[in-house]
């Protein structure tokens, strides 16, 4: 390994650990009732792609902790962080679309994500929003989340080593 890609590695290493305490830090101050102080540092981690900064961002927005309560904001912080595989963001964007908080009703894409937060190893309460979802859905649209829920995985499939 050159030394180029040796401090390539560290700086990224390094990053990794700083966010994570600084996510820590939020969740501190989280814990502590300091609301507005969480919400800063998350959204600093959020705003640099940090899963779980945006899924704590995104709650702290939903239910009006050391911010005004957005539920449209909320839903697109979820949204960022599901794409990214982070399963509560997921869970929470599921019953987002199932009940149209902050996003248009859209019982496939509640299907959807409820589905892939199950899959990711979310609680029970996705495979109830699944469900409930699934319920108001035609077999046709049943069959278009599914292909989105597989189309999901394979984009989020880590590469086959040879």
């Amino acid at each position: 390994m050159n030394r180029a890609c040796a401090f390539g590695l560290l700086a990224l290493v390094a990053a990794g650990a700083a966010a994570a305490q600084d996510f820590r830090g939020g969740l501190s101050s989280y814990n502590l009732g300091d609301y507005a102080s969480a919400l800063a540092q998350w959204r600093v981690l959020a705003e640099r792609d940090d899963p779980d900064s945006q899924a704590a961002l995104a709650f702290l927005l939903f239910k009006g902790l050391g911010v005004e309560r957005n539920e449209a904001q909320a839903a697109y912080w979820y949204g960022r962080a599901a794409e990214q595989g982070q399963p509560e963001a997921q869970l929470f964007l599921g019953w987002a679309f199932l009940e149209g908080n902050g996003v248009a009703r859209d019982y496939i894409l509640a299907h959807k994500w409820c589905d892939i937060a199950y899959s990711s190893g979310a609680a029970d309460a996705a495979l109830y929003c699944r469900d409930s979802a699934a319920q108001r859905l035609t077999p046709e649209e049943l069959r278009q989340s599914v292909r989105q829920v597989t189309e999901w995985f394979d984009r989020h499939r880590p590469p086959r080593r040879p």
